[in-house]
């Protein structure tokens, strides 16, 4: 069986004799290194502590609520991405993904946009085919989301221009000549969406600039959130 060695506390001459011989340090050093050590993990655990919060608070500031959709913004991408129940119930969720900040889009709107017929026509003026751009390309974005986003039925292209359409085999359409379909026109001029006053079943989208989303994200925003309410 092995004996437990009981430790022998030091005496105070024995203690002197120790830290002499540098043995032992003097307890006012051993006071001092405490110190230090306890304000190093204190240092440690503040740093921590306010990495923590920058984290979250990093986190907070891409994910947000608006319009009645969950919004992050996808730094890598550099897309705002919103997810919704489809409008018209189809049973599932839509993805919609935006180049402008949905919260500072002020694009400004006239109409109420809830107003759809079954099947919608996208109509484009001759000053807008020619643009290229983020405004030409969200054009395909407007589409998916009129046709899945909110399950419009059937999509046709057209032309405010009866020449044009005839020539290009698109269909002729303005806020004046189709009541029988969702028109929506697309033309340049001042950033505006516009709800027609005589054919609420028409909007016409405004675009200022062909490199400039804006308006047309701006106009499925509102169909969002005053569809969504009505």
């Amino acid at each position: 069986m092995v004996k437990k060695i009981k430790k022998r506390k030091l005496n105070e001459e024995e203690r002197e004799e120790l830290v002499a011989e540098g043995e032992l340090p003097k307890k006012s050093i051993r006071k001092s290194e405490d110190r230090q050590l306890a304000w190093t993990v204190a240092i440690i655990v503040a740093v921590f502590i306010v990495s923590l919060g920058i984290y979250y608070w990093v986190n907070a500031t891409k994910s947000f609520e608006f319009g009645g959709v969950e919004w992050i913004y996808e730094e890598d991408a550099d897309y705002y991405h919103g997810r919704f129940d489809a409008l018209l119930g189809q049973g599932y969720v839509y993805n919609i993904y935006l180049r402008n900040d949905p919260r500072i889009n002020d694009v400004p709107t006239e109409g109420v946009f809830n107003k759809f017929k079954y099947g919608v026509v996208i109509s484009t003026s001759p000053a807008f085919d020619v643009c290229r751009g983020d405004a030409s390309r969200v054009m395909r974005d407007l589409g998916a989301f009129m046709r899945e986003g909110f399950g419009s039925g059937p999509l046709e292209s057209g032309s405010t221009n009866e020449e044009v359409a005839n020539s290009s085999g698109r269909r002729f359409a303005t806020c004046d000549n189709i009541d029988d379909r969702t028109v929506i026109v697309i033309d340049r001029g001042d950033n505006s969406v516009v709800q027609d006053s005589e054919n609420p079943n028409c909007y016409v989208i405004s675009v200022g600039d062909c490199n400039d989303a804006s308006s047309v994200e701006k106009f499925m925003l509102k169909v969002i959130s005053d569809f969504g309410a009505s």
